[in-house]
């Protein structure tokens, strides 16, 4: 009856398996924060400017695995979906719509950092 088998004279996936938890988040952050910094500069020209408070307070964060971006000015929400009285004038969900396919990309690309490849 034929057999057959099969000897690893060399590995070279478990030791960079090993390491991939420790550097996955590390290397997704880093690819996150560049594309963290293009959405906020891009919401920085859409918004619009009275005082330039609404504007100086758009902001992104990337830790680990997530990225915040948004604004912390109180009536940030008002300009962006609009009231009853005024229209909407967006600009954070259009930063974001521009970059989704850069944010997938930096995901992929520090998940292929973290194992080495």
């Amino acid at each position: 009856m034929p057999s057959w088998s099969a000897r690893i004279i060399t590995d070279t996936v478990t030791a960079k398996l090993a390491a991939f938890p420790g550097r996955l988040e590390h290397e997704v952050e880093a690819e996150l924060d560049p594309v963290g910094a293009d959405m906020e500069d891009l919401s920085k020209s859409l918004v619009p400017v009275r005082t330039g408070f609404l504007q100086s307070s758009i902001y992104h964060r990337a830790s680990g695995f997530e990225l915040e971006f948004g604004a912390e000015a109180d009536y940030a929400s008002y300009v962006c979906f609009g009231t009853y009285k005024m229209p909407a004038r967006p600009f954070l969900r259009p930063a974001l719509d521009a970059n989704q396919q850069k944010l997938l990309e930096a995901i992929r690309v520090g998940c292929l950092n973290a194992l080495g490849v």
